[in-house]
């Protein structure tokens, strides 16, 4: 798969229930929604955010990142899809604003996971992580049951979902990233879908593509990734990059 043929996108959203504005939290001087373009932009893939804010698109104008404004929707990819028509490309990497911890690398990694899309049509990557026992009974995090023969994902949920034995030597748990790759039609076609009963209720938005019986590959990323959610969640998120630096 050629790397001019995929473009990132990265939704952000001003309104969010437990942590207003998260978008410019900054990070390393940095707010957060630019902090995760540049680690998207040194893959050196054509990056564009996607928001509702004008104030968020002011930031992006003021450190010379691609965006584009939308209306509001309800979930993310429903956002980029918006946009899609506007850009010239075949395959598309979603990757949530509020994923700080997914650098340059673990992209890298997923990008090169992506080539199974040009074996199969109607198919969705989702990145995945492995889980120790306890964060898999943490709500914020979306855990997945996967097929280990095939790795394709059979359901999402908030709540724990085992993947084999906890005696084994197989990881038990793991779980969602803000990471999707698919082709343009795919999101097309994601988007012309209804919210299913399933999605609605998990709050997980790939739900809709397992509900309308199309398939989602797991892209296993080592990463040790923070969804930033919460204050408390941007707090473990800055102690983590400065352990590592």
């Amino acid at each position: 798969m050629k790397k001019e043929n995929i473009t990132i996108l990265i939704p952000a959203r001003m309104e969010s229930s437990r942590f207003p504005g998260k978008p410019l939290a900054p990070i390393e001087g940095l707010p957060m929604i630019v902090y995760c373009a540049k680690n998207a932009i040194d893959t050196g893939l054509k990056t564009y955010v996607c928001t509702d804010s004008k104030e968020i698109k002011t930031v992006c104008d003021l450190y010379n990142i691609k965006s584009f404004l939308t209306q509001e929707f309800n979930t993310g990819t429903d956002r980029i899809a918006s946009v899609i028509e506007k850009i010239n490309c075949e395959y598309v990497i979603n990757l949530q604003g509020d994923e700080p911890l997914i650098d340059t690398n673990s992209l890298n990694n997923f990008i090169n996971e992506m080539k199974i899309l040009e074996q199969e049509d109607d198919l969705i990557i989702s990145g995945v992580s492995s889980v120790k026992s306890e964060q898999a009974f943490d709500p914020n995090n979306v855990k997945c049951a996967i097929l280990q023969k095939s790795n394709y994902i059979q359901y999402f949920s908030r709540k724990p979902l085992l993947n084999s034995d906890e005696t084994s030597n197989l990881s038990s748990y793991y779980k969602q990233l803000g990471l999707y790759g698919m082709s343009k039609e795919s999101l097309k076609k994601f988007t012309s879908m209804k919210q299913g009963t399933l999605e609605l209720a998990e709050k997980v938005e790939l739900m809709r593509w397992l509900e309308d019986r199309n398939k989602i590959y797991a892209a296993i990323i080592d990463c040790d990734s923070i969804s930033v959610d919460t204050p408390q969640d941007l707090v473990d998120v800055i102690e983590k990059l400065k352990l590592k630096s």
